[in-house]
């Protein structure tokens, strides 16, 4: 069950976050960094899933950058990401 969603903008780009309840009663934050590729981190709470996700979330789009660069692929282009 969706609870919240947000925006967090990281190097231009803006990305959304989406926080979910599992049935168990698990919370976990989800955001689509590109096609079929995505970032999930899971917490006891609404306010820490959300908190350690905001906190990853530029880890994970500066490897991404970095990877794509060493592999002298193209960076995708700036904006919003769904």
């Amino acid at each position: 069950m969706l609870l919240h969603s947000s925006e967090l903008e990281v190097n231009g780009e803006t990305f959304s976050i989406s926080v979910f309840c599992s049935a168990a009663g698990r919370f976990f934050a989800k955001t689509c960094l590109g096609e079929e590729d995505f970032i999930i981190t899971d917490g006891p709470s609404l306010t820490e899933t959300l908190k350690r996700h905001e906190d990853l979330l530029p880890l994970a789009v500066g490897t991404r950058e970095l990877t794509q660069c060493y592999l002298g692929n193209p960076r995708r282009p700036r904006g919003r990401r769904p």
